[in-house]
């Protein structure tokens, strides 16, 4: 009962297993693009003050790097 169990799964496995692609139907489309939609709209306000925090980070980081540089620049000059 046991070797005929485990050849039963056997079986089942190596059909289950298959290169071809799944092509979603047309209907998994559409409930796929409206759970996006939905969940892209709950999460638009948290996506921007990330967006905003990060851009403030890093623009002030692209600055100081610049003046840096420029001052580095104006030492090397000055010398």
């Amino acid at each position: 009962m046991k070797w005929l169990s485990f050849f039963v799964f056997a079986i089942f496995f190596m059909s289950s297993c298959t290169t071809q692609g799944v092509e979603p139907s047309r209907n998994s489309k559409h409930i796929i693009d409206t759970t996006f939609q939905q969940k892209t709209i709950v999460l638009q306000p948290q996506l921007d003050s990330l967006c905003a925090s990060v851009q403030k980070t890093v623009f002030q980081l692209a600055v100081d790097s610049i003046l840096a540089a420029r001052q580095l620049e104006m030492d090397n000059l000055v010398k």
